[in-house]
């Protein structure tokens, strides 16, 4: 077994302590994602891709990269049989950093409300935010990237719950398997792909707010062992890609 290190320049410790911009926002999913009645998924762009390639018969999810380009990631929480969307909506509305953010869309329907705000840095978009709410129904989407828009009306037209749903169930129908131990750790992960026929290539970590913290390029082995003791605690995605081109994420722990 390898084992390989994942150094972190000093600069990108900058991007975990601006987290505070959205943690009230990462609280609320981390409290509701693994409730019966939420669907919830997190989705890199990787993924998105594959997702699209592989069920494009069923549905048209091109739109979705089409309307928002450069989408880095996405972090989809979705119920479409509640009694208090409504109530959600609100708690979730009061949570979205106002001095961050700018309001670009906000319209009601009936019984359904959406909002989207987005964030700038350099006059470059870097993250949305989509909440839809109804008595029955709530949609929150985080999109993080350098995010080029076309059509926000379009945005807000593509997710209902349902439709949030299907995208969530499509990129878990997409996704490759590999096993991460221990999980929680202190910042040493043993990484295990053991499909035939096709070896891990690159394994990335993505932190809560979606960016790329960093990439490593992997020997191919089934199993090797990445060390990342340079990076503060908290809750990081890992995604692992593949020659083949398919991508695994699963969320990782690192404890002090």
């Amino acid at each position: 077994m390898k084992k390989r290190f994942l150094f972190l320049p000093a600069f990108l410790l900058a991007v975990q302590l601006l987290s505070a911009q959205t943690d009230a926002l990462n609280t609320f999913v981390e409290q509701h994602k693994n409730e019966p009645a939420f669907s919830f998924a997190f989705i890199s762009k990787e993924l998105l891709d594959i997702t699209i390639k592989t069920d494009m018969s069923e549905k048209d999810w091109k739109k979705v990269q089409q309307v928002v380009k450069n989408i880095g990631s996405l972090r989809i929480l979705a119920a479409d049989s509640l009694v208090d969307g409504v109530e959600l909506y609100k708690e979730v509305y009061k949570l979205v950093p106002q001095d961050e953010y700018s309001e670009l869309l906000a319209v009601r329907d009936g019984k359904t409300s959406v909002r989207i705000w987005e964030r700038d840095e350099a006059d470059i978009v870097t993250d949305l935010i989509l909440l839809v709410g109804a008595p029955d129904d709530f949609v929150l989407i985080c999109f993080s990237g350098n995010i080029e828009l076309s059509n926000i009306a379009a945005l807000a037209a593509l997710f209902d719950a349902e439709e949030a749903d299907d995208l969530i169930q499509s990129s878990k129908k997409a996704k490759t398997d590999f096993s991460i131990s221990p999980n929680p750790s202190n910042g040493d992960f043993n990484i295990r792909y053991q499909e035939s026929g096709d070896a891990p290539e690159m394994l990335m970590l993505i932190d809560q707010n979606g960016r790329t913290v960093t990439t490593l390029h992997l020997s191919g082995q089934a199993e090797e062992q990445v060390s990342m003791n340079n990076l503060p605690a908290g809750l990081y995605w890992m995604q692992l890609q593949t020659r083949n081109g398919k991508v695994g994420v699963k969320q990782v722990q690192i404890v002090r």
